[in-house]
């Protein structure tokens, strides 16, 4: 027969004056350091902020949270493989561990497994009006525009034309994704392991960008507004100028929805490949910098890239 002892937890409970000063950290993080749809974003179909893994990253920087990993392979029929991911957070100064998370990944999820059919030209020109939606970052009005689902641009003896996308295939070579997996199943234990030991779950939920297949409403954007607490600022001014004013919110959102949906997660990974996307000899730091003939720039290349994943599977 199994003995228990009683265990006073007020002992070692935490006073109310931390807990609010903890969560109050959490909050001033989200207002003031992180941005919308980089650090964190509210996905299609949810209504709590999802936190990224660049969010993850932030929290852990400042109350100081080393990750230590452990993962587990387990190989699948036909090449396919699993990893499962245990991250324990260390607290830097004090060498304890404050919290534990589990993520787990397979090159069996849809986005591994298969693959886009080649593209196939209509004839049809690809309409001005479809670049415009894009760079407005009305990535839904764009697709619908050429015909929706199964259909995407598509350079045809050096022409845009709107093109057809073959049956999805199961892709032959499962190797190809082992090293995505195995560091997206890092990613989302990390994520959850931050959520644990912050206690900022109720302010953010688990990393669900990565399945919105299985979030009702997901295809359509029903975004909700984000409510946290905001300091009135006045109004930011737009530079004069047209294309020459700094970057607009709705193209650093599409820039980074883009971004996430090319799977480039951290920070730096971002900036490289908008500085790659712009020819720009140094690498930028933040997309705050980039003009709004810039951002449109990117948001096209961008766009490209996503339709070339499509249509390859890579």
């Amino acid at each position: 027969m199994n003995q228990y002892e009683v265990v006073n937890f007020e002992d070692s409970a935490m006073d109310v004056q931390t807990v609010t000063r903890q969560v109050n950290t959490v909050q001033q993080i989200m207002r003031n350091i992180m941005q919308e749809n980089e650090h964190y974003g509210v996905i299609p179909g949810t209504k709590k902020p999802s936190l990224f893994k660049p969010g993850a990253e932030k929290l852990g920087l400042v109350f100081r949270l080393r990750p230590e990993y452990q993962i587990t392979r387990s190989d699948l029929p036909n090449g396919h493989r699993e990893y499962e991911a245990v991250c324990t957070l260390i607290h830097i100064p004090t060498g304890q561990s404050v919290g534990q998370g589990v993520g787990n990944a397979t090159t069996m999820e849809g986005k591994y497994r298969f693959r886009g059919g080649e593209k196939e030209g209509t004839g049809r020109q690809v309409p001005k009006e479809y670049w415009n939606l894009r760079n407005d970052g009305k990535l839904d009005e764009a697709k619908n525009l050429i015909g929706g689902n199964g259909f995407a641009p598509g350079k045809i003896d050096g022409k845009w034309e709107i093109c057809s996308i073959g049956e999805k295939q199961e892709h032959d070579n499962p190797a190809d994704y082992y090293n995505t997996v195995m560091k997206m199943a890092k990613k989302r234990a990390h994520v959850d392991a931050i959520l644990t030991a912050t206690a900022a779950s109720d302010i953010f939920t688990q990393d669900v960008e990565d399945m919105p297949e299985t979030i009702p409403g997901a295809a359509k954007d029903t975004r909700p507004p984000i409510q946290t607490p905001q300091t009135k600022t006045p109004p930011k001014q737009e530079p004069a100028g047209g294309d020459t004013g700094t970057i607009t919110k709705d193209q650093l959102k599409a820039i980074n929805a883009m971004l996430t949906g090319l799977d480039v997660a951290d920070d730096l990974q971002r900036h490289e490949v908008v500085t790659d996307a712009l020819g720009l000899p140094e690498t930028i730091t933040s997309f705050g910098t980039l003009t709004k003939a810039q951002a449109s720039e990117v948001i096209k290349k961008l766009g490209e890239l996503a339709d070339e994943k499509r249509a390859t599977g890579k």
